[in-house]
């Protein structure tokens, strides 16, 4: 039919948790493993993707993604290809950290980060632009790559708000917002184009976690 468009379905997974998760530590870019109950959140994952069509698994090439997706990747005979892209925001020397622990060590420069993280970097680490250009670099080339195909992409919150608020193309004021939970599922459809902004790129569901319980 004229007007419409070639569809890539990508499925945005966030890795299951680690102890860090449980622990309110700022993770980044250290890679820290899945914790047990990390790993049954996978198994949990596979089963409910079972009946999915992917015909790619990308991953952030950090343990924690990295495991979640060869458990779902393993049953069906593919193979995990591995992205740096795909990576969490790096939060430099605030890795290893709590929100309180930050709040005491950097009294002026973590407050004006939470005030401005689209612009305001952590101390070696990167801001919100940055991740969120990455991100939906990688993923508009992906999109021309599978049209009309369903892909499995495995990551890390902050890239799943990054690809969120750019669909809705909103202020990245509103990143913290959205609520991306250990081992959830959520979908979009970019069209191809690979324009995430495009009228024809869309989100079907965000967050969804009713297979963990």
């Amino acid at each position: 039919m004229k007007g419409e468009r070639a569809l890539a379905r990508i499925f945005l997974v966030r890795h299951g948790e680690t102890l860090w998760n449980r622990n309110f530590l700022y993770q980044g870019q250290k890679d820290i493993p899945l914790s047990e109950k990390g790993r049954k959140q996978a198994k949990k994952l596979a089963k409910a993707l079972e009946r999915e069509k992917f015909s790619a698994v990308y991953s952030s090439d950090l343990k924690r993604a990295y495991e979640t997706a060869l458990a779902i990747a393993s049953p069906r005979g593919l193979d995990v290809i591995c992205i740096k892209e795909l990576r969490e925001l790096n939060f430099g020397k605030w890795e290893g950290h709590s929100y309180e622990e930050l709040q005491k060590k950097y009294p002026v420069e973590f407050p004006m980060w939470l005030n401005d993280p689209g612009e305001i970097r952590p101390p070696e680490g990167e801001n919100l632009r940055e991740l969120t250009q990455r991100v939906v670099g990688f993923l508009r080339k992906t999109a021309k790559e599978h049209k009309n195909e369903d892909i499995l992409v495995v990551t890390h919150a902050g890239p799943i708000r990054a690809v969120l608020m750019s669909i809705l193309d909103l202020d990245i004021k509103h990143f913290w917002k959205f609520k991306i939970s250990n081992a959830s599922i959520t979908v979009v459809n970019l069209d191809d184009s690979g324009d995430v902004c495009s009228d024809g790129s869309f989100i079907i569901k965000v967050n969804e976690t009713a297979h963990l319980e």
